[in-house]
């Protein structure tokens, strides 16, 4: 039975949190998912990689904030906030299109500024 959209969008805020973003792309990542953020226009689990090591080289070791979740059909929104030694992240927001279980379409903004 497939998961439902907020299940997927659920495990995935949580494998992040925990740091395991290999079972992250495995349980809940499209193979062609579409990624598209200020500075990229990707596809696939390698520009999540991509985008996952640019966030954690902006922000070593930051602390991440939920500050929205919103779900409808198969769209998701997060809005969120991030604190780290040199810089934040603030204005957050990850939107999702999740189908047949699994995350097919992610964009990401955020603003960094000096911490």
């Amino acid at each position: 039975m497939l998961r439902s959209t907020s299940e997927v969008f659920d495990s995935h805020l949580n494998l992040r949190i925990n740091g395991d973003l290999e079972r992250d792309l495995v349980e809940n990542y499209s193979e062609d998912v579409v990624l598209l953020t200020l500075n990229s226009n990707m596809s696939g689990h390698e520009a999540i990689r991509a985008s996952a090591a640019r966030l954690a080289e902006q922000l070593p070791g930051a602390r991440f904030e939920f500050m929205a979740k919103q779900v409808s059909g198969p769209y998701a929104l997060l809005i969120w906030r991030a604190t780290s030694q040199g810089y934040d992240a603030v204005e957050g927001a990850d939107s999702f299109v999740i189908e047949a279980g699994k995350i097919v379409f992610q964009s990401i903004h955020y603003k960094l500024v000096a911490g």
